[in-house]
Protein backbone atom coordinates (compact mmCIF):
# COMPACT_ATOMS: atom_id res chain seq x y z
CA UNK A 1 0.00 0.00 0.00
CA UNK A 2 2.82 2.34 -0.84
CA UNK A 3 1.71 5.98 -1.02
CA UNK A 4 -1.57 5.21 0.72
CA UNK A 5 -2.61 5.30 4.36
CA UNK A 6 -3.33 1.98 6.04
CA UNK A 7 -6.78 0.72 5.09
CA UNK A 8 -9.32 -1.03 7.29
CA UNK A 9 -12.44 -2.94 6.18
CA UNK A 10 -15.90 -1.85 7.33
CA UNK A 11 -19.28 -3.47 6.74
CA UNK A 12 -21.50 -1.46 4.34
CA UNK A 13 -24.23 -1.20 7.01
CA UNK A 14 -21.85 0.96 9.05
CA UNK A 15 -22.46 3.83 6.64
CA UNK A 16 -25.48 6.12 6.90
CA UNK A 17 -27.29 8.45 4.54
CA UNK A 18 -25.76 11.92 4.69
CA UNK A 19 -22.58 10.76 6.42
CA UNK A 20 -19.50 12.69 5.36
CA UNK A 21 -16.52 10.43 4.73
CA UNK A 22 -13.13 12.04 5.21
CA UNK A 23 -10.34 10.67 3.09
CA UNK A 24 -10.61 7.93 0.48
CA UNK A 25 -12.84 4.89 0.19
CA UNK A 26 -12.04 1.69 -1.73
CA UNK A 27 -13.27 -1.84 -2.27
CA UNK A 28 -11.09 -4.90 -2.71
CA UNK A 29 -10.91 -6.42 -6.17
CA UNK A 30 -8.65 -9.42 -6.64
CA UNK A 31 -5.33 -8.67 -5.01
CA UNK A 32 -5.72 -4.89 -5.27
CA UNK A 33 -8.02 -2.05 -4.30
CA UNK A 34 -10.37 0.00 -6.50
CA UNK A 35 -10.87 3.64 -5.59
CA UNK A 36 -14.50 4.75 -5.08
CA UNK A 37 -14.60 8.27 -3.67
CA UNK A 38 -12.80 10.88 -1.60
CA UNK A 39 -14.17 13.39 0.95
CA UNK A 40 -17.72 12.55 -0.12
CA UNK A 41 -21.20 12.71 1.40
CA UNK A 42 -22.80 9.26 1.20
CA UNK A 43 -26.21 8.96 -0.46
CA UNK A 44 -28.21 6.09 -2.00
CA UNK A 45 -27.37 7.53 -5.44
CA UNK A 46 -23.66 7.40 -4.64
CA UNK A 47 -23.96 3.75 -3.59
CA UNK A 48 -25.60 3.01 -6.94
CA UNK A 49 -22.52 4.51 -8.58
CA UNK A 50 -20.35 2.23 -6.44
CA UNK A 51 -22.19 -0.74 -7.95
CA UNK A 52 -21.72 0.72 -11.43
CA UNK A 53 -17.98 0.87 -10.72
CA UNK A 54 -17.91 -2.89 -9.98
CA UNK A 55 -18.55 -3.02 -6.22
CA UNK A 56 -20.80 -5.96 -5.30
CA UNK A 57 -21.80 -5.14 -1.73
CA UNK A 58 -18.71 -6.46 0.00
CA UNK A 59 -16.72 -4.69 2.72
CA UNK A 60 -15.63 -1.15 2.05
CA UNK A 61 -12.13 0.03 2.98
CA UNK A 62 -11.41 3.40 4.54
CA UNK A 63 -8.26 5.02 5.84
CA UNK A 64 -7.60 3.82 9.38
CA UNK A 65 -7.38 7.27 10.96
CA UNK A 66 -11.04 7.93 10.08
CA UNK A 67 -12.50 4.68 11.47
CA UNK A 68 -13.33 5.87 15.00
CA UNK A 69 -15.18 8.93 13.73
CA UNK A 70 -17.26 6.83 11.31
CA UNK A 71 -18.17 4.35 14.06
CA UNK A 72 -19.21 7.22 16.32
CA UNK A 73 -21.36 8.84 13.62
CA UNK A 74 -23.09 5.56 12.81
CA UNK A 75 -24.49 5.04 16.31
CA UNK A 76 -28.27 5.14 16.31
CA UNK A 77 -28.54 6.07 12.64
CA UNK A 78 -30.28 4.08 9.96
CA UNK A 79 -27.80 2.44 7.58
CA UNK A 80 -27.91 3.19 3.88
CA UNK A 81 -29.88 0.78 1.74
CA UNK A 82 -27.00 -1.07 0.13
CA UNK A 83 -29.02 -3.58 -1.85
CA UNK A 84 -27.70 -3.91 -5.36
CA UNK A 85 -30.02 -2.18 -7.84
CA UNK A 86 -31.74 -4.17 -10.52
CA UNK A 87 -29.65 -4.80 -13.58
CA UNK A 88 -30.05 -2.23 -16.29
CA UNK A 89 -32.11 -3.37 -19.25
CA UNK A 90 -30.19 -4.74 -22.19
CA UNK A 91 -29.22 -2.37 -24.96
CA UNK A 92 -32.23 -1.24 -26.91
CA UNK A 93 -32.98 -2.47 -30.38
CA UNK A 94 -31.77 0.00 -33.01
CA UNK A 95 -35.33 0.35 -34.30
CA UNK A 96 -36.46 1.56 -30.86
CA UNK A 97 -33.56 4.02 -30.66
CA UNK A 98 -34.29 5.24 -34.18
CA UNK A 99 -37.94 5.82 -33.27
CA UNK A 100 -36.94 7.85 -30.20
CA UNK A 101 -34.57 9.89 -32.33
CA UNK A 102 -37.22 10.48 -34.98
CA UNK A 103 -39.72 11.50 -32.31
CA UNK A 104 -37.23 14.04 -31.00
CA UNK A 105 -36.60 15.44 -34.47
CA UNK A 106 -40.36 15.65 -35.01
CA UNK A 107 -40.74 17.51 -31.70
CA UNK A 108 -38.18 20.09 -32.83
CA UNK A 109 -39.84 20.37 -36.25
CA UNK A 110 -43.27 20.98 -34.71
CA UNK A 111 -41.80 23.49 -32.27
CA UNK A 112 -40.26 25.25 -35.27
CA UNK A 113 -43.66 25.48 -36.96
CA UNK A 114 -45.22 26.86 -33.78
CA UNK A 115 -42.39 29.37 -33.40
CA UNK A 116 -43.04 30.57 -36.96
CA UNK A 117 -46.73 31.00 -36.15
CA UNK A 118 -45.93 32.96 -32.99
CA UNK A 119 -43.53 35.18 -34.91
CA UNK A 120 -46.07 35.84 -37.69
CA UNK A 121 -49.23 36.21 -35.59
CA UNK A 122 -47.83 37.36 -32.24
CA UNK A 123 -49.84 34.69 -30.39
CA UNK A 124 -49.27 31.17 -29.10
CA UNK A 125 -51.61 28.40 -30.34
CA UNK A 126 -52.29 27.32 -26.76
CA UNK A 127 -54.12 24.07 -27.58
CA UNK A 128 -51.36 22.94 -29.95
CA UNK A 129 -48.70 23.73 -27.36
CA UNK A 130 -50.66 21.91 -24.64
CA UNK A 131 -50.87 18.83 -26.84
CA UNK A 132 -47.12 18.98 -27.44
CA UNK A 133 -46.46 19.31 -23.70
CA UNK A 134 -48.68 16.28 -23.00
CA UNK A 135 -46.68 14.24 -25.52
CA UNK A 136 -43.39 15.29 -23.90
CA UNK A 137 -44.79 14.32 -20.50
CA UNK A 138 -45.86 10.90 -21.80
CA UNK A 139 -42.45 10.35 -23.41
CA UNK A 140 -40.70 11.19 -20.14
CA UNK A 141 -42.94 8.76 -18.30
CA UNK A 142 -42.06 5.88 -20.63
CA UNK A 143 -38.41 6.55 -21.49
CA UNK A 144 -35.23 5.93 -19.51
CA UNK A 145 -33.72 9.35 -18.64
CA UNK A 146 -30.32 8.06 -19.76
CA UNK A 147 -31.66 7.92 -23.31
CA UNK A 148 -33.26 11.36 -23.15
CA UNK A 149 -30.03 12.92 -21.91
CA UNK A 150 -28.41 11.75 -25.15
CA UNK A 151 -30.61 14.16 -27.07
CA UNK A 152 -29.81 17.03 -24.74
CA UNK A 153 -26.06 16.39 -24.85
CA UNK A 154 -25.91 15.83 -28.61
CA UNK A 155 -24.40 18.20 -31.16
CA UNK A 156 -27.01 20.49 -32.69
CA UNK A 157 -27.40 22.64 -35.78
CA UNK A 158 -26.80 26.28 -34.79
CA UNK A 159 -29.74 27.28 -37.00
CA UNK A 160 -31.95 24.94 -34.99
CA UNK A 161 -30.76 26.19 -31.59
CA UNK A 162 -33.99 27.76 -30.31
CA UNK A 163 -36.13 24.74 -31.19
CA UNK A 164 -33.63 22.28 -29.66
CA UNK A 165 -33.13 24.44 -26.56
CA UNK A 166 -36.89 24.73 -26.07
CA UNK A 167 -37.37 20.96 -26.36
CA UNK A 168 -34.44 20.23 -24.07
CA UNK A 169 -35.46 22.65 -21.30
CA UNK A 170 -38.95 21.16 -21.39
CA UNK A 171 -37.51 17.65 -20.99
CA UNK A 172 -35.04 18.69 -18.29
CA UNK A 173 -37.82 20.39 -16.36
CA UNK A 174 -39.82 17.17 -16.51
CA UNK A 175 -36.84 15.12 -15.33
CA UNK A 176 -36.18 17.46 -12.39
CA UNK A 177 -39.89 17.40 -11.54
CA UNK A 178 -39.69 13.61 -11.43
CA UNK A 179 -36.58 13.72 -9.22
CA UNK A 180 -38.42 16.07 -6.86
CA UNK A 181 -41.43 13.70 -6.87
CA UNK A 182 -43.80 16.49 -7.87
CA UNK A 183 -47.45 15.57 -8.54
CA UNK A 184 -48.23 14.72 -12.17
CA UNK A 185 -50.16 17.95 -12.79
CA UNK A 186 -47.26 20.00 -11.45
CA UNK A 187 -44.79 18.12 -13.66
CA UNK A 188 -46.99 18.77 -16.69
CA UNK A 189 -47.13 22.47 -15.87
CA UNK A 190 -43.38 22.55 -15.31
CA UNK A 191 -42.81 21.03 -18.76
CA UNK A 192 -45.02 23.75 -20.28
CA UNK A 193 -42.94 26.44 -18.55
CA UNK A 194 -39.84 24.90 -20.15
CA UNK A 195 -41.44 24.79 -23.59
CA UNK A 196 -42.66 28.41 -23.29
CA UNK A 197 -39.71 29.99 -21.50
CA UNK A 198 -37.88 31.45 -24.52
CA UNK A 199 -40.70 32.32 -26.93
CA UNK A 200 -40.01 35.99 -26.13
CA UNK A 201 -36.76 35.70 -28.08
CA UNK A 202 -38.88 35.73 -31.23
CA UNK A 203 -39.29 39.48 -30.62
CA UNK A 204 -35.53 40.02 -30.18
CA UNK A 205 -33.69 41.03 -33.40
CA UNK A 206 -31.92 38.05 -34.95
CA UNK A 207 -28.65 39.98 -35.21
CA UNK A 208 -28.64 40.27 -31.39
CA UNK A 209 -29.55 36.60 -30.83
CA UNK A 210 -26.80 35.34 -33.13
CA UNK A 211 -24.13 37.97 -32.53
CA UNK A 212 -20.76 36.18 -32.26
CA UNK A 213 -19.14 38.81 -30.03
CA UNK A 214 -20.05 40.52 -26.78
CA UNK A 215 -23.34 42.40 -26.71
CA UNK A 216 -23.36 46.15 -26.18
CA UNK A 217 -25.18 47.49 -23.13
CA UNK A 218 -28.20 48.39 -25.27
CA UNK A 219 -28.22 44.98 -26.97
CA UNK A 220 -28.00 43.18 -23.65
CA UNK A 221 -30.87 45.24 -22.26
CA UNK A 222 -32.94 44.24 -25.29
CA UNK A 223 -31.99 40.58 -24.82
CA UNK A 224 -33.03 40.73 -21.17
CA UNK A 225 -36.54 41.72 -22.24
CA UNK A 226 -37.22 38.31 -23.73
CA UNK A 227 -38.76 36.90 -20.54
CA UNK A 228 -41.11 39.90 -20.34
CA UNK A 229 -41.92 39.49 -24.04
CA UNK A 230 -42.78 35.82 -23.43
CA UNK A 231 -45.09 36.80 -20.58
CA UNK A 232 -46.83 39.38 -22.80
CA UNK A 233 -47.24 36.92 -25.68
CA UNK A 234 -48.78 34.32 -23.36
CA UNK A 235 -51.16 36.85 -21.80
CA UNK A 236 -52.21 38.05 -25.25
CA UNK A 237 -52.77 34.43 -26.28
CA UNK A 238 -55.20 33.81 -23.41
CA UNK A 239 -52.95 31.83 -21.05
CA UNK A 240 -54.41 32.15 -17.55
CA UNK A 241 -52.34 29.71 -15.47
CA UNK A 242 -50.37 31.98 -13.15
CA UNK A 243 -47.74 29.32 -12.51
CA UNK A 244 -46.94 29.25 -16.23
CA UNK A 245 -47.03 33.04 -16.58
CA UNK A 246 -44.87 33.66 -13.51
CA UNK A 247 -42.58 30.71 -14.29
CA UNK A 248 -41.79 32.10 -17.72
CA UNK A 249 -41.50 35.71 -16.57
CA UNK A 250 -39.09 34.92 -13.74
CA UNK A 251 -36.81 32.21 -15.13
CA UNK A 252 -33.88 34.68 -15.17
CA UNK A 253 -34.46 35.89 -11.62
CA UNK A 254 -31.69 34.87 -9.23
CA UNK A 255 -31.82 34.11 -5.52
CA UNK A 256 -29.36 36.91 -4.65
CA UNK A 257 -31.60 39.51 -6.31
CA UNK A 258 -29.32 40.12 -9.32
CA UNK A 259 -31.66 38.61 -11.92
CA UNK A 260 -34.20 40.15 -14.28
CA UNK A 261 -36.69 41.53 -15.09
CA UNK A 262 -37.66 42.33 -11.49
CA UNK A 263 -34.52 41.73 -9.40
CA UNK A 264 -36.67 39.56 -7.12
CA UNK A 265 -35.37 38.16 -3.82
CA UNK A 266 -35.35 34.39 -3.31
CA UNK A 267 -38.63 34.39 -1.38
CA UNK A 268 -40.50 35.86 -4.35
CA UNK A 269 -39.11 33.65 -7.13
CA UNK A 270 -41.57 30.84 -8.01
CA UNK A 271 -40.37 27.24 -7.74
CA UNK A 272 -41.00 26.58 -11.43
CA UNK A 273 -38.80 29.57 -12.34
CA UNK A 274 -35.99 28.32 -10.10
CA UNK A 275 -36.16 24.87 -11.71
CA UNK A 276 -36.28 26.28 -15.24
CA UNK A 277 -33.22 28.42 -14.46
CA UNK A 278 -31.18 25.25 -13.82
CA UNK A 279 -32.47 23.52 -16.96
CA UNK A 280 -31.80 26.66 -18.99
CA UNK A 281 -28.23 27.05 -17.73
CA UNK A 282 -27.35 23.37 -18.23
CA UNK A 283 -28.63 23.19 -21.79
CA UNK A 284 -27.10 26.55 -22.74
CA UNK A 285 -23.72 25.41 -21.41
CA UNK A 286 -23.75 22.01 -23.13
CA UNK A 287 -24.56 23.60 -26.51
CA UNK A 288 -22.09 25.09 -28.95
CA UNK A 289 -23.09 28.59 -30.04
CA UNK A 290 -21.67 31.17 -32.42
CA UNK A 291 -20.09 32.92 -29.43
CA UNK A 292 -18.97 29.91 -27.31
CA UNK A 293 -17.77 26.32 -27.50
CA UNK A 294 -19.73 23.52 -25.93
CA UNK A 295 -18.97 22.29 -22.41
CA UNK A 296 -18.98 18.64 -21.41
CA UNK A 297 -21.66 17.60 -18.91
CA UNK A 298 -18.88 16.83 -16.43
CA UNK A 299 -17.47 20.36 -16.63
CA UNK A 300 -20.94 21.78 -16.05
CA UNK A 301 -21.53 19.53 -13.03
CA UNK A 302 -18.18 20.67 -11.62
CA UNK A 303 -19.15 24.31 -12.10
CA UNK A 304 -22.46 23.70 -10.33
CA UNK A 305 -20.62 21.95 -7.49
CA UNK A 306 -18.00 24.71 -7.21
CA UNK A 307 -20.72 27.35 -6.80
CA UNK A 308 -20.07 29.12 -10.08
CA UNK A 309 -23.85 29.39 -10.24
CA UNK A 310 -24.39 30.17 -6.57
CA UNK A 311 -27.19 32.53 -7.57
CA UNK A 312 -29.33 29.47 -8.40
CA UNK A 313 -31.41 27.61 -5.81
CA UNK A 314 -28.72 25.46 -4.16
CA UNK A 315 -31.22 22.90 -2.87
CA UNK A 316 -32.33 22.24 -6.45
CA UNK A 317 -28.75 22.31 -7.71
CA UNK A 318 -27.89 19.59 -5.17
CA UNK A 319 -30.74 17.42 -6.47
CA UNK A 320 -29.35 17.90 -9.97
CA UNK A 321 -25.84 17.02 -8.77
CA UNK A 322 -27.16 13.94 -7.00
CA UNK A 323 -29.21 12.56 -9.88
CA UNK A 324 -27.59 13.54 -13.18
CA UNK A 325 -24.39 11.50 -12.54
CA UNK A 326 -26.60 8.40 -12.31
CA UNK A 327 -27.94 9.22 -15.77
CA UNK A 328 -24.46 9.82 -17.22
CA UNK A 329 -22.87 6.67 -15.74
CA UNK A 330 -22.49 4.04 -18.44
CA UNK A 331 -22.39 6.59 -21.27
CA UNK A 332 -19.72 6.58 -23.95
CA UNK A 333 -17.49 9.64 -24.06
CA UNK A 334 -14.81 11.01 -26.35
CA UNK A 335 -11.48 11.56 -24.59
CA UNK A 336 -9.05 14.35 -25.39
CA UNK A 337 -6.55 11.81 -26.79
CA UNK A 338 -9.10 10.67 -29.38
CA UNK A 339 -10.12 7.42 -27.71
CA UNK A 340 -13.66 6.57 -26.70
CA UNK A 341 -14.42 5.33 -23.19
CA UNK A 342 -17.32 4.29 -20.97
CA UNK A 343 -18.07 6.28 -17.82
CA UNK A 344 -18.05 3.92 -14.84
CA UNK A 345 -17.93 6.29 -11.86
CA UNK A 346 -18.40 10.01 -11.22
CA UNK A 347 -16.76 11.12 -7.98
CA UNK A 348 -18.86 13.79 -6.20
CA UNK A 349 -15.63 15.46 -5.06
CA UNK A 350 -14.34 15.68 -8.65
CA UNK A 351 -17.22 15.80 -11.13
CA UNK A 352 -15.03 17.12 -13.96
CA UNK A 353 -12.88 13.98 -14.15
CA UNK A 354 -14.92 10.77 -14.04
CA UNK A 355 -13.41 7.31 -13.94
CA UNK A 356 -13.75 5.61 -17.32
CA UNK A 357 -13.15 2.21 -18.86
CA UNK A 358 -11.01 1.91 -22.00
CA UNK A 359 -10.35 -1.52 -23.51
CA UNK A 360 -11.12 -3.23 -20.22
CA UNK A 361 -8.89 -0.98 -18.10
CA UNK A 362 -10.13 1.58 -15.57
CA UNK A 363 -8.62 5.05 -16.04
CA UNK A 364 -9.08 8.16 -13.91
CA UNK A 365 -9.45 11.15 -16.23
CA UNK A 366 -7.41 14.26 -15.42
CA UNK A 367 -6.97 17.85 -16.64
CA UNK A 368 -4.57 16.38 -19.23
CA UNK A 369 -6.88 13.52 -20.24
CA UNK A 370 -10.38 14.98 -20.29
CA UNK A 371 -13.81 13.88 -21.38
CA UNK A 372 -14.46 16.25 -24.26
CA UNK A 373 -18.00 15.27 -25.15
CA UNK A 374 -20.60 12.54 -25.07
CA UNK A 375 -20.24 10.08 -27.93
CA UNK A 376 -23.81 8.84 -28.20
CA UNK A 377 -26.02 6.76 -30.45
CA UNK A 378 -27.40 9.78 -32.33
CA UNK A 379 -24.35 9.77 -34.60
CA UNK A 380 -24.96 6.17 -35.72
CA UNK A 381 -28.68 6.80 -36.12
CA UNK A 382 -28.09 9.80 -38.38
CA UNK A 383 -25.37 8.14 -40.46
Amino acid sequence: MTGRSALVPMHPDTFCDGMHIDGKMYFKKGSGFTFLCEDAVLTPALFEEFYAAGWEGQELYIEEQHMDRILEMSKGLKPLATKKPKAAPKAMDLTVITKLHNDYKDLKRRLGSIMDEIKNKGKVPIETYDLLADEVSAKLELTDPSLLIDFINSMRDPDDYLNAHTANVGMLNGMIGEWLKLPEKDKDTLIKVGLYHDIGKLRVPIEILNKPGALTADEFNEMKKHSLYAYEILKLSGETDQRILEGVLSHHERINGTGYPGGLPFSQIPLFSRITAISDVYDAMVAKRVYKDSNSPFEILAEFANNKYSNLDLRLVNVFLDRLPMVLTGKTVLLSDGRTAKVVFINPSNYAHPMVEVDGSLIATTPDLKCLSMDNFLISVDS
